[in-house]
């Protein structure tokens, strides 16, 4: 790997769906060794549920478990429960987001886990945390973007209120990324002090951090955000306007006089941009319709890479509404960053998937594994870090503790 930041550390994952996977992979992709704990009798919900056909080609999976180290070792066991304890002894992280209570009833508590490694760090990922009235309420990522209120304000005005735009699940990807890097803070105050700690973090919190200027809004002006779609007072034009191409659209956001005055250039001052309906923000806001009827004229003649590179040169915030294909497509932004890297998945072959977004000078991030196979290194792991011998790593595999 050469030489990350986190090498040296080891981490162990207990976790399911996206939170908790999400901070070990963080963590990964910075040089720790990630041991991901899973059985088989109840397969990780990315990697397919209960259908063993898909254990080993989900696209989800292969994302959120690359570099990492998989160990199928059954938890309803008591050898199971100590082999994972003997790894957190010799580990340094756990990551865990199963419901409040698993991990007591597994007696992997905190304070349990301390008396196994008194230094440990264990982050706890929940929808709302491990402290409160709701904390032992199941959550699910779309669903803690409605109880946020996010959803509410990603909605168009007067449509009915639907998490169906918000299935891409931010509340559990932005705990994940915070969680890391709460993490690493963690590990810089054990390294100063010597001592652990446990990590409470609420994935509705993370998502609520999106709503800020809201929160001001309310209590500063009295004011009850309501969802206004593409519209934002005192801009215009401001939205997603038809380019060239089948069900293509660029988005294009004017602010200012200034702006309203590059834009009309940019477009090469048409008649139509002199016209006193158009005069001021105002005027352009009450003549909205008009105007994205206008606009929208312009941009159906160019495709959306065009209109943005036109309107950025005069300094007009624009960009193409990109669909996966776009994004995969040649785009001279993300060759050049390297956004997309391609791995080859033992049972799929190969995939391509996103780099991670941030990059140090010195010691980048690296995806040095594809994601496991499920046991893929149960074996390895128990002979190398708990030094098992082949016939015990059998006998524990037919009593059913390895499955």
């Amino acid at each position: 790997m050469g030489s990350l930041p986190l090498e040296g550390i080891r981490v162990v994952e207990l976790t399911t769906g996206a939170a908790g996977p999400t901070v070990a992979k963080c963590l990964g992709e910075y040089g720790a060794e990630v041991l991901k704990i899973e059985s088989r009798l109840r397969g990780d919900g990315h990697r397919g549920g209960t259908n063993p056909k898909r254990w080993n080609t989900q696209p989800d999976f292969a994302k959120l478990s690359r570099n990492k180290k998989s160990i199928t070792i059954n938890l309803k066991t008591e050898r199971g429960k100590q082999l994972v304890k003997q790894l957190i002894a010799q580990s340094d992280v756990v990551v865990e987001n199963f419901s409040l209570g698993v991990m007591e009833r597994w007696g992997m508590s905190y304070e349990e886990l301390r008396e196994i490694k008194p230094d440990i760090i264990l982050i706890r990922l929940k929808g709302l945390g491990c402290t409160g009235p709701y904390a032992h309420h199941v959550t699910y990522g779309p669903n803690l973007l409605a109880l946020a209120g996010i959803t509410h304000l990603w909605n168009h005005p007067g449509s009915p209120a639907s998490t169906g735009e918000a299935r891409t699940q931010h509340p559990d990807f932005m705990s994940g990324i915070a969680g890391a890097a709460a993490v690493m803070a963690a590990l810089l105050y054990r390294e100063r002090t010597g001592e652990g700690q446990c990590i409470d973090s609420a994935q509705i919190e993370a998502g609520a951090t999106l709503l800020g200027p809201h929160y001001l809004d309310f209590t500063i002006n009295g004011r009850d955000s309501q969802p206004a779609g593409n519209l934002k007072t005192g801009a215009a034009p401001h939205g997603a306007y038809p380019c060239a191409g089948e069900d293509k659209w660029c988005a294009i956001a004017v602010e200012s006089q200034e702006e309203w005055q590059r834009f009309c250039e940019a477009m090469g001052s048409p008649a139509w941009t002199a016209d006193e309906r158009f005069a001021t923000p105002l005027a352009r806001e009450r003549h909205k319709p008009e105007l994205d009827q206008l606009v929208s004229q312009w941009t159906r003649e160019r495709n959306g890479m065009q209109i943005m590179e036109a309107l950025q040169a005069a300094g007009v915030a624009a960009a193409p509404i990109q669909d996966v294909e776009d994004q995969l497509g040649y785009n001279p932004q993300f060759e050049a960053r390297g956004l997309f890297v391609t791995l080859d998945e033992p049972e799929m072959g190969p995939i391509v998937t996103e780099a991670p977004p941030v990059k140090a000078s010195d010691t980048p991030p690296l995806i040095y594994r594809a994601a496991p196979l499920i046991g893929e290194h149960t074996a390895s792991v128990l002979r190398d870090i708990l030094q098992l011998t082949d016939a015990e790593i059998a006998e524990l595999t037919e009593h059913e503790v390895l499955t």
